[in-house]
């Protein structure tokens, strides 16, 4: 971990960014990429801990309004943006209370869709009774925090604080023993008779507290959520390179690193492929580029990165295939690895012509031995100029060595090799979505994300991250289509969606038709699957390594599998 060193003279480590002696570049002339609001704010007013100017920071706000928060910590998910959304949140007092309100309690005990209700229309503001106006009427009489329990439990039901507190632990979990939690219960019922409360009323209030306390933040534990989000955002709209670069150096967060690398190029950035010349060992980020890191390379020694580094340091850039050979006396393996993966670029031969090159100089001279010295004799040399070709590798052979190596493309985003499709006049884009508010439509995506739930009455229904060339949205399979079409939501893609787009939130296609394009062409993945009836907490992840596993189960056995 790095610090930040800011001009507060603080320092300051989180982790959600490893930003070494934090410097900020002179991006006057930074070309603005499409999401980018305002220009980047200069060096000299810059202060992270400066939360007013933060607050108020107008590209910030509008960031966090859109739900266009890929990177940001806690409000990245897709069901996190669309509360964003929803909310039309733009306020470090909404962003604490959304970060609450998202938890599984409030959620799913119902409050978190009243909690919108309200906040959206003032009539539907409504209170069991009138006192609890007075104790929640800032969230609109949802509990949503855990002192709201102690609040409740105090002001309405007539505990003592203490009691109240003890109330509120108990709900945590932090209380083991099951009497006196009886005794807690007890006390509260007889409470709220002797204030004067209905047995209904008593009964929905301990409905509410007991099905969110065990879920519940803290007041100050949201806030301290909503401060860091706000931080994050501000960079991601000011600093974009440096920010992602950094969040890529953390290894992501919720999607993979193949989503923040083209979260990236959404934000106007140009990712550049490693560079033995350019590279460091972590991404890095300046101006309108993110230059990849030796990190991304997934199967090369640890020693070599290393040493190219402080090679390159203490003696110069590398100024040929032979030069880089001789001075750091690779393997075979790990030199063709980095040639293939593009960090030998720079020496402008096609990688091809590198290979054939390799193996020259592995085969055919004995480089890489102390005592020769002469590595231009005529015989070899000639055979060097005779390998060399201006051939090179196609777009989709670049893209399926990166593939390979860094387990993501870079070069092309999957969807440009179905260019056809995506650009058929039949076919909505995610950027066009928001016309089309409860309209039909015919989509097509990639996969970045998924989670599988169980609805209350114990169906198997799915969520699907998905994105296009122009952004990013959610595609929501119910029960009855999750039935027909489960084994085909185990690929990455490309996927062609028929169905409605939510009239609430035009990011989500309600999916009625799928089908999966040129299947024999797509690798499938097999993903792991989360039962846990709760989408609003980890990701469902991919693993990279788990291929063909697809493929060896049929239809009605991964039908089985998936949805029995």
């Amino acid at each position: 971990m790095y610090t930040i060193k800011m001009k507060t003279n603080q320092t300051y480590s989180p982790d959600v960014f490893n930003l070494k002696e934090y410097k900020l570049p002179n991006l006057e002339s930074f070309a603005s990429g499409k999401d980018r609001v305002l220009n980047p704010i200069p060096k000299s007013n810059f202060d992270i801990y400066d939360f007013k100017m933060i607050f108020n920071d107008e590209g910030t706000k509008k960031l966090i309004r859109e739900g266009k928060t890929i990177g940001c910590f806690y409000i990245e998910s897709p069901g996190m943006r669309q509360l964003l959304r929803k909310l039309n949140c733009d306020t470090f007092e909404m962003l604490t209370a959304a970060s609450s309100v998202i938890r599984p309690g409030v959620a799913e005990s119902g409050m978190m869709h009243e909690f919108i209700a309200r906040h959206k229309d003032p009539s539907k503001r409504k209170y069991l009774i009138p006192e609890m106006e007075e104790v929640l009427g800032e969230t609109y009489g949802v509990m949503i925090y855990q002192e709201d329990v102690i609040k409740v439990a105090h002001y309405i039901a007539g505990l003592s604080l203490e009691e109240s507190d003890l109330l509120r632990r108990a709900m945590s979990g932090k209380m083991r023993s099951h009497s006196a939690m009886l005794k807690i219960e007890e006390k509260f019922f007889s409470s709220s008779r002797q204030k004067g409360l209905s047995d209904n009323i008593a009964n929905e209030l301990w409905r509410q507290i007991e099905s969110f306390a065990g879920y519940a933040f803290c007041k100050a534990h949201s806030a301290s959520f909503a401060l860091l989000s706000f931080q994050v955002a501000f960079l991601k709209v000011h600093y974009p390179a440096e920010f992602m670069a950094s969040v890529l150096s953390n290894r992501g967060g919720y999607y993979s690193t193949a989503v923040y690398i083209q979260e990236c190029k959404r934000v106007g950035l140009k990712v550049l492929l490693p560079s033995i010349n350019k590279s460091e060992y972590e991404y890095k980020g300046e101006m309108n580029y993110v230059q990849m890191g030796f990190m991304a390379i997934k199967s090369i020694s640890e020693k070599l990165i290393a040493d190219l580094i402080t090679e390159r340091k203490r003696n110069g850039k590398f100024v040929s295939l032979a030069d880089f050979l001789v001075r750091l006396h690779p393997t075979y393996e790990d030199t063709a690895t980095l040639i293939k993966c593009g960090a030998m670029d720079c020496f402008n031969f096609t990688r091809p012509s590198l290979l054939r090159l390799l193996d020259v100089y592995f085969h055919h001279r004995k480089l890489l031995d102390a005592d020769y010295t002469n590595l231009f004799e005529s015989d070899t040399y000639k055979l060097e100029q005779e390998v060399i070709t201006k051939t090179n590798y196609s777009s989709a052979e670049k893209c399926m060595l990166e593939y390979e190596i860094f387990g993501f493309m870079v070069t092309n985003h999957p969807l440009d090799f179905y260019l056809e499709q995506v650009n058929s006049p039949l076919i909505t884009k995610a950027e066009e979505m928001i016309l089309k508010h409860g309209q039909y439509v015919n989509m097509i995506g990639w996969y970045m994300a998924s989670k599988r739930v169980k609805t209350k009455t114990n169906e198997i229904m799915k969520f699907l991250s998905l994105e296009d060339l122009t952004g990013s949205y959610e595609a929501i399979i119910f029960p009855r289509t999750y039935k027909k079409y489960a084994e085909l939501t185990l690929s990455m893609g490309p996927y062609l969606l028929y169905g409605k787009v939510d009239a609430e939130d035009s990011y989500n296609i309600v999916v009625e038709k799928m089908k999966v394009l040129s299947a024999r062409e797509v690798k499938s993945i097999t993903i792991k699957e989360n039962g846990d009836n709760k989408f609003y907490g980890e990701v469902e992840k991919i693993s990279e390594e788990d291929f063909r596993l697809v493929e060896l189960l049929n239809n009605r056995k991964m039908h089985y599998a998936y949805v029995s």
